[in-house]
């Protein structure tokens, strides 16, 4: 059960990849004040932990509903973050854009980076490997580490500097390249038992 967790919560943090987050989180947090920082940083990972528990209960029913079988989603969701990881590993993944407000913007941290494509097919895969339980523990401990880079984000910045987060992020994407392929091998080889 507990190397179930690790490997599950490993996942999680490589595919959320927090410092890219936090990345973006300073960028648009530049003229917040430290409360709206902390109410930001709240804000967003209250919003990806939501959607994250919402497909975590819902997400095998709806493959259920849809006669989706899970060798077909793995492949699938394979595919899904290996293009993924690429943009993370060519460094693509996050574009420096003006946002509207800053309630968009700290939506946008929550829903799609921190809780985006890659974290939705990964909990329906993980939950059908290994149950709900562990997968939300681990999911929740990913959100946690996650909510604690935001929440030390400048200190981070100041002390590795940005091109030392944009190369760990680099480095993040093989990472989820790797994580991709066994989730496709997985679903071929159960497809041609």
């Amino acid at each position: 059960m507990f190397d179930a967790f690790i490997k599950i919560f490993i996942s999680f943090l490589v595919i959320i990849d927090p410092l890219a987050s936090a990345v973006y989180f300073l960028g648009i947090s530049k003229k917040f004040t430290n409360q709206e920082k902390i109410g930001a940083i709240n804000f967003a990972t209250f919003i990806a932990g939501v959607v994250l528990v919402f497909f975590l209960i819902t997400g095998p029913l709806l493959l259920s509903v849809l006669g989706i079988s899970i060798p077909s989603f793995q492949i699938a969701g394979g595919l899904v973050l290996l293009l993924i990881s690429l943009q993370f590993a060519l460094g693509t993944f996050l574009r420096k854009e003006e946002v509207v407000s800053k309630q968009t913007s700290i939506m946008i941290i929550g829903v799609p980076l921190i809780t985006g494509p890659g974290v939705l097919t990964t909990t329906m895969i993980m939950v059908s490997e290994y149950g709900h339980l562990v997968t939300f523990f681990a999911a929740m401990a990913a959100l946690a580490v996650t909510w604690l880079i935001l929440k030390f984000a400048d200190v981070i910045y100041k002390f590795v500097g940005e091109k030392w987060m944009e190369i760990v992020s680099r480095l993040m994407g093989l990472l989820l390249a790797a994580i991709a392929v066994e989730f496709i091998t997985k679903g071929v080889l159960s497809v041609l038992k």
